[in-house]
C-alpha cells in the first residue's frame, strides 16, 4: 500500500491524479497547516524539508519530489497512458515539458505565494513577488504558445502533462482571469477537469469551481 502525505490545494494533485487514473490503491493522510507554516515533526522526519507531496511506496522507501514521483508512477502504471513509454518520439518531449513546469513554473509560483522565504530583507519581499510574477507570465505564455492548436499538450491523448499544468494553473488566486488571458490552456483545463476519473480529485482539493 502507497501513503501520500498530502494537502488539498498542493502539489500532490497531481499524485492523487496518477492513482485516480490508475485505479491503484494508496492511503492519503493530510498534513495539517501549523503556525508559522512549520512542518509537523512526523513529516520532517520523512522529508528533512517538511515538503508535499512525500510518498512512501510500500517496501517502505520515501519518495519526495512531485517530478520524480510523477515519473516513477507514471512508468509504473504504463496502462494508464498518462507518460509515452522510455522508447516513445514523444518521450523527450514530455521529460521536456514535465521538468520545465516542474522547476520553472512551479519555482516561479512558490517564490509568488511564498515569497519571504526568498529574501532576508524585509524590504526585498515585494521585489521577489514582483519579479517571481513577470517571470512566471513569460513562462505560462511559452506554454500557451506550446500548445499550439492541439487538444493536449503531447497530441490528442491525455497526459500527465496536461494534469501537472492544470494543477499549476489552479494555484493562480485570478485563476479566472489568468485563464481567461490565455484561451488555449484555458480550454486544455476544462478538458482536464471533465475527465470523470478525475472527478474526485478535483472535489477533494477544492477545484470545480476555479474557472
Amino acid at each position: 500500500m502507497y501513503t501520500l502525505y498530502a494537502r488539498p490545494g498542493s502539489g500532490s494533485f497531481v499524485v492523487e491524479a496518477i492513482f485516480a487514473e490508475a485505479g491503484a490503491p494508496c492511503e492519503i493522510h493530510d498534513v495539517e497547516r501549523l503556525p508559522g507554516r512549520i512542518p509537523p515533526d512526523y513529516l520532517l522526519k520523512l522529508n528533512p524539508l517538511g515538503q508535499i507531496p512525500t510518498l512512501i511506496l510500500p517496501n517502505g522507501e520515501v519518495m519526495t519530489e512531485s517530478a520524480a514521483i510523477t515519473i516513477y508512477l507514471c512508468d509504473l502504471y504504463p496502462e494508464t497512458g498518462l507518460a509515452p513509454a522510455p522508447d516513445s518520439p514523444k518521450r523527450a518531449a514530455y521529460l521536456k515539458w514535465l521538468l520545465f513546469m516542474a522547476t520553472t513554473i512551479y519555482m516561479s509560483d512558490l517564490r509568488a505565494i511564498y515569497c519571504e522565504r526568498y529574501t532576508d530583507d524585509p524590504n526585498g519581499v515585494e521585489a521577489v513577488k514582483a519579479s517571481a510574477l513577470k517571470q512566471r507570465n513569460r513562462q505560462w505564455d511559452i506554454l500557451e504558445t506550446a500548445l499550439g492548436e492541439r487538444q493536449f499538450l503531447l497530441g490528442d491523448r491525455l497526459s500527465i502533462l496536461d494534469i501537472y499544468a492544470v494543477m499549476l494553473a489552479a494555484w493562480n488566486k485570478d485563476s479566472r482571469e489568468f485563464l481567461a488571458q490565455r484561451p488555449k490552456l484555458r480550454a486544455l483545463y476544462e478538458r482536464v477537469r471533465g475527465r470523470p476519473k478525475l472527478a474526485s480529485v478535483f472535489r477533494r482539493n477544492g477545484m470545480e469551481a476555479l474557472t
